[in-house]
């Protein structure tokens, strides 16, 4: 890296955003939630969340990244992660790099840079993910964030598999917002559904039964305390679960009989969110018989990965 230029790494989830700044090494994270009234933004990350319960008529909650994919403006999340950052003090305007999907398109790239640019970023660089994860040598990668699940396996010097599946901890969230609804008849949100399926993991990696509590709206917009055993939201965790170690299994099967007894030796590495997730490491490891190597910090494999990509 020059030494007059000023990176940051970025890594823009879907459920949280990313921020590194590679000469102070100061990491910020936010959440991936803005709340606006029409044309102004009244709260990102954690302010967004004040306004979860409020002037549901006027005010809109919106989740703007999923899939990858821009699906409302992210200006206000990213000028706020470099604020706190104090990227723009001094003279020096930050180029950032990206992690995006391995398979996003050429037309999106576009629209992410447009955003960037807009920041009044210098410049933009885009990697993917599978080239930010890869090592050297074989290896078969499972990245499984918060909106969708990246399978690929990398031998003799190539990509092998690479295959984008969408289940993830977006789709866990999903379920356990019909499983609350099913029980209780109270709507929950998103962000709800996220704290509960963090808590109910917990209770299943240490074999227990918590009694799990959240606000929910009923029929008539009014906000409930409600109640919950985490026994109860296993399903969801299980069919998403089952699905991934499904596609998984299906990739295993394809490959070559010596790189299959390769990896039932050395394992599939199981990275991004869901590998603190109870249930997928699970029932991959029983599908297939072969070790699954979870990351020690899921959540942040991926900036991590990016900060070894430039050096300050």
């Amino acid at each position: 890296m020059a030494l007059l230029d000023k990176w940051i790494a970025l890594d823009m989830g879907a459920y949280l955003a990313r921020f590194y700044d590679f000469s102070t090494q100061k990491q910020i994270v936010l959440k991936t939630i803005i709340a606006k009234k029409g044309k102004e933004t009244l709260g990102v990350s954690d302010q967004a969340l004040a306004y979860l319960y409020k002037d549901l008529d006027t005010i809109q909650i919106q989740y703007p990244i999923s899939h990858g994919q821009i699906l409302h403006s992210i200006e206000p999340l990213v000028q706020k992660g470099l604020n706190e950052l104090h990227a723009f003090d001094g003279l020096l305007r930050p180029s950032v790099l990206v992690s995006v999907p391995t398979e996003l398109s050429q037309r999106q790239r576009e629209l992410w840079q447009q955003m960037f640019l807009d920041c009044g970023i210098r410049k933009v660089e885009f990697i993917s993910n599978l080239n930010a994860l890869q090592e050297e040598g074989s290896c078969f990668l499972v990245h499984s964030g918060h909106s969708y699940t990246e399978i690929h396996v990398c031998a003799y010097g190539k990509v092998l598999v690479s295959k984008t599946i969408y289940y993830a901890g977006a789709q866990i969230d999903e379920q356990i917002q019909r499983i609350v609804y099913n029980k209780t008849g109270c709507f929950i949100t998103k962000m709800d559904a996220a704290h509960l399926k963090e808590m109910a993991s917990l209770a299943f990696w240490q074999r227990k039964n918590n009694l799990l509590l959240c606000y929910a709206f009923d029929s008539r917009q009014i906000l409930h305390q409600i109640q919950i055993e985490s026994s109860l939201l296993w399903p969801a965790f299980e069919m998403v679960s089952a699905q991934i170690s499904l596609w998984v299994k299906h990739c295993f099967d394809g490959l070559p009989a010596s790189l299959q007894e390769h990896f039932l030796m050395h394992g599939i590495e199981l990275s991004g969110g869901l590998a603190d997730c109870f249930g997928p490491s699970q029932f991959i490891s029983k599908n297939i018989s072969c070790p699954v190597l979870c990351t020690k910090r899921g959540q942040y494999d991926m900036i991590d990965a990016l900060k070894g990509v430039k050096s300050a």
